[in-house]
């Protein structure tokens, strides 16, 4: 039984007890259902909340020098040796001082994340899937730092084919167009996420991860899935 319907069904149980015993207060709730409902009300939240980005109208083709594939590089076992792009424009589109960005990896499902261990995921409408775009986020100084987004609120799209969807906001803690009080220990890296949502159809088609950034839809280093 997946984890959300089981959710579901302590919720339901929550509230039937709070139901049927009106506003007295001998009703005291465990932690897994306080829990329990807290998730199934960030849930609710999101999906009554979420704008369709679906149709992104006159966003203009990215500078093709920036999209160049790189040669594929193998070792002497013949591995293919993973490229590494240089993602410093993005930090100063973030305002991110002392923080260095890495590509991480790109993560197609029906929820995200799909550990098993995490209590609040972020799911797809029937017919979609997720694409969830992971970078590592590197503390380079001695010295913790807290970030927020501060001013503008950062703009992210995925390239589809000809057509470019729109990220969206969650409630997830380390969704990186919306991160607030988020803290890197010195010398540590954690992993931040951008979360896109597409027709299965699209999802399928999706070779390499194409992020545009800002409202001129300037183009990071394509990445391969």
């Amino acid at each position: 039984m997946r984890k959300h319907s089981i959710y579901s069904l302590a919720l339901s149980a929550v509230l039937c007890t709070v139901l049927a015993t009106g506003c007295s207060k001998g009703v005291e709730l465990t932690t897994e259902q306080n829990n329990a409902i807290a998730n199934y009300a960030a849930r609710l939240i999101v999906k009554t909340t979420r704008v369709d980005y679906t149709y992104i109208p006159d966003i203009k083709d990215v500078d093709d020098t920036m999209n160049v594939d790189d040669e594929t590089e193998t070792d002497e076992n013949g591995n293919v040796i993973a490229q590494t792009h240089d993602y410093s424009v993005l930090a100063e589109y973030m305002d991110m001082e002392g923080i260095e960005i890495t590509y991480k990896d790109c993560i197609i499902g029906k929820e995200y994340p799909d550990d098993g261990a995490t209590l609040f995921v972020v799911e797809a409408e029937p017919g979609n899937q997720l694409v969830a775009v992971e970078y590592n986020l590197t503390n380079i100084t001695t010295d913790d730092i807290t970030y927020s987004i501060s001013g503008d609120e950062p703009v992210f799209r995925l390239r589809t084919g000809s057509r470019t969807i729109m990220s969206f906001k969650n409630l997830l803690k380390n969704d990186l167009s919306n991160l607030k009080n988020f803290t890197i220990g010195a010398g540590q890296t954690v992993t931040a996420v951008v979360v896109f949502e597409v027709a299965e159809d699209d999802a399928a088609d999706i070779k390499d991860v194409e992020v545009l950034y800002g409202n001129g839809g300037s183009s990071l280093p394509k990445e391969k899935r």
